[in-house]
């Protein structure tokens, strides 16, 4: 028998207690009547009203009736639960050491550019939580407990939750949101139907035309679903896996859950608007679900709800007080065929594919690497080794017949495993390659916990925690890790402290009480020597949900023997999807198991007492063995979860954990009508793919032609999460989340649902003052010390000296200087703001068509940097350089016999009577005016105007593609010079007015365009290089200049020649064979760039005619 803790490596995300989508999965049917109308009455108490429509349900322990309830009221009684701020204080503490184990938290916090999702600071969440806490920031239980569920919840792993007792009590329902999501074709990008419309076509009983859904709330349908599959607790690594997951296919509900989009574990309004394709509209009410552990026949407030739900009492127990009935006993599956073979408890089938073509195929399926159907505490009490042992036999007799039936072509189908016993994982693998390699490797985070137990005694720590057994861990060299602190270390890998690389030792049995191995480890327990597929003759079938043990499996026949993977379904994308969407640590660990391993860990040393007071002095690191202030007990495994050990590859032991990598499927395929309804087509459609050269998705395959290839597509962040992230808006005090959309630029950050348009533009526009506010402080310090050094008194900073001329009759006289003061045509502030407003004006209208509020946001930042960068340069040269205006002198109005001194010569000088004066001869009494006077040089007005209208000349040329690769037409020449054409006006009204010299408006003009050039620069690819100067750059992601790295082709206003249009671009870098057909020889002339168009999807017409002249 495996030691009882190694539900530490065994359990899955299947394992844990009452997961939403099991709770659905087993839900009572809603009752008859309209519950609101028959009892509610107004002035009740909201828990009180759903304590009625319980009962009224015919609920009790162990059942999860549905109630026509709304939404709001069961909001309202949450949310009257009394805050519990000292049990809250004493929670968050009690948690602390076991988020500690979590393996992730630093990289988490700082993740690599391919992770899909926002970073999140774990453990600066709980922080703040506390932080707010303290300060009384919280109305109610409610809103703490959501507060730090979202904590968890952000972190998109499945292996890492704390589910808080108040937030397991009720959960909100809209079953009329069960959709799914097809394809006509599989290739062509799927739209959304209503389930029920999908199963009465299965039937044949469809008495109307169905439509696709168009939007919820006004969301576009598929926006909405990407942002309600971020909110699922535990929730996968990837969006497509989070996509997916929303729907119940065939696996899923024969693997014992359903789709998520069916309920909600947050706030949901009463009732949703979806429309449809076709005009029409549909208003639907939502309601309520029980969880079967909250008996809610005795609440009547929500003091009631705190006391019975969250607060310990001595009848409080970890383990389960029922048991839900198993749906069906029976050996298949609905929507599947007779198994050939099939495990006892239904997690492992072998099939074979029907008809002449398949007639080499056969299918292994594998929906879980634990039983289907069991409840928790049956899972505890599962003998693993006899469930491992039958896994084994399924797969060997499997394996046998399909070789005596005379198929060599293996499928394995993984979708809807959300992993289990990583010991069958091993076993399996072992069993189609039975000298394959173990690759990977884990690692623990290093914390005060692990370095006081390894250091003070590390044998113990292994038997209890590392191997869980006696034997001790190996490390890459294959050699044994023999004591605490090599063990320990700490290391450095991905900008983590952790534990050195190590994974338990497979030459050992993994149950020494039979013992038993892993197949090819010892002769004499081998039961395959040889494998019975080739790897190119093997295909994995995924849904992108495949997570913990089922990622082991795949990712060492994968990385170790290069198998084939088929992603299905996902976004609507012509992108590719992981295979394994799911987390990919190596270890969940049950908080209860890491309390039992603490307590055996202080058993083993209670009689060694140096050892002993070692860890006393450390014992506030430690998970504590008391009992926690709040629900759910730690004990068993409702009381919250952590992914214990990351694991690594061989080829990477230093890098980031796998779990942050990202690893494409060789091929995609979106969900068919017929799909949904027989799994076997699914099994057809993947078997001409692999091996009759079927099609890929377009842009989800290496190949050029379409079809699989056995390398796979590089990362391109097109891929990431598009999705509004709502925890970052929970903990927004935080700073939890640093948000990204696809291309790495800040996503918007609302609650769903949300009203599309005012509270979209408020999420905005605080994320982008989160993304921006360095700058606009930047800015202003910048602009206020030149707006001071602008009003600065003259005098103090330079003497400028100026020549007086005489006439006949002795008035005074200099020609350049000696223009009438007539004002300006226009002013120095107007000029300014046509600088600023008339390029925003333009940038605003071009999102009509653009439609990137990312580019917009750069445009207008750069040209504000542009005029700022010029005024500074302007403005210093001024008063420090300055010169006199043409006017000068009618403002100054002399009078020499104010000089203050006088040379040599007195006040009638030698040669032309000249003689040097200071601004003390002056009459003038306006001391701003006369300034103005003496600062000419540069002008402000030309710098300004070149600085913002040349920044728009450079934007349109860049967004027109006027300088580019093809003859643009006239008026998009015309209108890109435009900008210019006013800057010129601009400048030129200076020497209408007598304002400046011509020389003061040369070097404005010069400081201007200089300054736009360089703010164009740090905001776009390129200033001249039409590939790239239509892409906005990023903050915090580098751009790849490669010649297929061209961006949103949406970013052009010109629609020339194919820019602007969705177009294939090669991918995965000069390395794939479309890149390098395109881009080998860059310098071979005319031939070269018209091959290179095509292969772009632009079009180029050759000359004909007279135009080959």
């Amino acid at each position: 028998m495996i030691p009882g803790l190694s539900l530490l490596a065994l359990a899955g995300v299947a394992a844990a207690s009452w997961e939403p989508h099991q709770l659905m999965h087993h839900a009572m049917k809603e009752p008859t009547f309209n519950f609101q109308r028959d009892l509610f009455e107004r002035d009740s108490d909201p828990c009180k009203v759903l304590a009625t429509a319980y009962k009224a349900a015919g609920g009790k322990l162990g059942d999860a009736p549905i109630v026509n309830v709304k939404p709001s009221i069961g909001l309202a009684c949450l949310k009257s639960v009394p805050l519990d701020k000292t049990r809250d204080l004493a929670l968050l503490e009690y948690i602390g050491p076991y988020v500690q184990f979590q393996s992730t938290l630093e990289v988490l916090a700082n993740p690599p550019a391919e992770y899909l999702f926002p970073g999140v600071d774990v453990l600066g969440g709980l922080a703040a939580i506390k932080k707010k806490l303290q300060d009384d920031g919280y109305d109610s239980q409610y809103d703490f407990m959501v507060a730090l569920r979202s904590v968890f919840a952000a972190s998109n792993d499945n292996h890492f939750d704390y589910p808080p007792a108040l937030l397991n009590t009720i959960q909100f329902v809209r079953r009329d949101l069960d959709f799914l999501s097809l394809s006509r074709d599989g290739w062509h990008t799927p739209e959304i139907y209503m389930s029920l419309d999908v199963a009465r076509g299965n039937q044949g009983i469809l008495t109307y035309h169905p439509s696709a859904v168009s939007s919820i709330d006004g969301i576009p349908i598929n926006q909405w679903l990407e942002n309600d599959a971020v909110l699922n607790v535990a929730n996968y690594q990837d969006p497509d896996a989070q996509f997916n997951g929303l729907f119940s296919t065939i696996q899923r509900v024969n693997a014992g859950s359903s789709g998520t989009s069916t309920y909600s574990s947050w706030e949901i309004p009463d009732t949703y608007t979806i429309k449809f394709r076709n005009g029409s509209s549909r208003v639907v009410d939502n309601g309520i679900v029980f969880y079967p552990t909250a008996d809610f026949s005795k609440i009547e407030s929500g003091e009631d709800v705190h006391k019975s739900f969250e607060v310990p009492s001595k009848s409080s127990s970890s383990e389960d007080k029922f048991r839900i009935k198993r749906s069906s006993d029976s050996k298949s599956f609905r929507g599947f065929p007779e198994p050939v073979e099939i495990h006892k408890l239904g997690s492992v089938a072998g099939y074979f594919l029907e008809g002449d073509e398949y007639k080499d195929t056969a299918v292994l399926s594998i929906l879980s690497f634990l039983p289907i159907g069991l409840t928790p505490t049956e899972l505890a009490n599962l003998n693993y080794t006899d469930f491992i042992l039958e896994g084994r036999r399924v797969v060997v007799d499997f394996f046998k017949a399909a070789q005596k039936d005379g198929r060599d072509k293996l499928i394995i189908d993984l979708s809807a495993n959300g992993g289990g016993s990583v010991f069958l994982a091993n076993e399996l693998y072992r069993l189609l390659f039975p000298n394959g390699e173990f690759s990977a490797l884990d690692r623990y985070r290093a914390n005060d916990a692990l370095e006081a137990a390894a250091l003070a005694d590390y044998d113990t720590l292994v038997n209890v925690l590392v191997t869980q057994t006696s034997y001790y861990p190996v490390g890459s060299d294959g050699e044994s890790i023999k004591t605490g602190k090599k063990w320990f270390g700490p290391y450095v890998a991905g900008g983590q402290n952790v534990t050195i690389a190590y994974q338990d030792d497979k030459r050992v049995p993994w149950d020494p009480s039979v013992p038993v191995y892993f197949n090819g480890e010892n002769e004499r327990y081998t039961v395959i020597s040889k494998p019975y597929f080739k790897p190119e003759n093997i295909l994995i079938v995924t849904d992108g949900t495949c997570a913990s043990a089922c990622g082991i499996f795949t990712g060492l026949l994968t990385r170790n023997h290069k198998i084939r993977t088929l992603a299905l379904g996902g976004r609507p994308l012509n992108l590719a999807m992981q295979a394994m969407g799911g987390v990919r640590g190596s270890r969940l660990a049950y908080n209860g198991d890491l309390l039992t391993a603490t307590s055996s860990y202080l058993s083993g040393i209670k009689n060694k007492k140096e050892t002993l007071k070692t860890i006393q002095d450390s014992a506030d690191v430690f998970p504590s063995l008391k009992e926690a202030p709040l629900l759910p007990l730690i004990k068993g495994t409702s009381g919250g979860r952590v992914n214990s050990l990351s694991a690594y590859p061989v080829d990477s032991l230093d890098g980031y954990p796998l779990h942050f990598r990202y690893e494409a499927a060789n091929c995609r395929l979106f969900y068919t009508q017929r799909m949904t309804k027989d799994v076997t087509e699914q099994w057809r459609r993947a078997s001409v793919i692999a091996w009759k050269n079927g099609k890929c998705v377009s842009g989800s395959t290496s190949n050029s032609d379409g079809t699989m290839g056995n390398s796979t597509l590089a990362y391109d962040n097109r891929v990431r999460s598009h999705a509004n992230y709502f925890f970052c808006r929970v903990l927004v005090y935080s700073n939890l989340c640093s948000s990204y959309d696809t291309a790495g630029r800040p996503v918007l950050i609302l609650a769903m649902p949300s009203p599309p348009a005012i509270q979209q533009a408020k999420a905005f526009a605080m994320q982008w003052l989160r993304l921006n506010w360095i700058d606009l402080v930047t800015m202003a310090a910048v602009g206020g010390a030149t707006l001071g050094l602008y009003h600065a008194p003259i005098p103090t900073l330079v003497t400028r000296t100026f020549p007086v001329t005489f006439d006949q009759s002795g008035d005074i006289v200099f020609p350049d200087w000696a223009y009438p003061d007539r004002g300006w045509i226009i002013p120095s502030w107007a000029s300014g703001l046509v600088s600023l407003a008339g390029p925003y004006l333009v940038y605003v209208l071009a999102q009509i068509r653009i439609k990137s509020a990312w580019d917009a946001s750069n445009a207008i930042i750069g040209t504000t940097w542009s005029v700022i960068l010029a005024s500074v340069f302007q403005v210093f040269l001024k008063q420090l350089v300055g010169g006199f205006r043409p006017y000068f002198l009618d403002v100054c109005m002399p009078d020499t016999s104010l000089a203050k001194s006088h040379n040599k010569s007195g006040l009638n000088g030698v040669g032309f009577h000249q003689i040097m004066y200071t601004i003390d001869i002056c009459t003038q009494t306006d001391y701003a005016k006369l300034k103005n006077a003496i600062t000419s040089f540069p002008s402000g007005h030309s710098s300004a105007a070149c600085a913002g209208f040349g920044f728009l000349f450079l934007w349109l040329n860049a967004k027109l593609k006027v300088w580019a690769d093809h003859k643009p037409a006239f008026w998009k020449l015309f209108l890109t010079f435009l900008p210019l054409l006013g800057a010129v006006l601009l400048c030129g009204s200076l020497t209408i007015d007598a304002a400046h010299n011509w020389y003061d408006i040369v070097a404005g003009a010069f400081i201007g365009f200089t300054s736009s050039c360089a703010a164009y620069r740090t905001c776009y690819a390129a200033v001249w290089d039409w590939r790239f100067n239509h892409l906005p750059l990023l903050q915090r992601e580098s751009f790849s200049y490669k010649d297929d790295d061209h961006g949103d082709p949406g970013q052009t206003l010109s629609r020339s020649v194919g820019w602007g249009a969705k177009r294939d671009w090669p991918h995965g870098g000069l390395d794939s064979a479309a890149s390098s057909t395109v881009f080998a020889h860059r310098t071979s002339g005319i031939q070269d760039a018209a091959d290179e168009g095509a292969a772009r999807g632009r079009t180029r017409r050759a000359p004909e005619g007279d135009d080959v002249v």
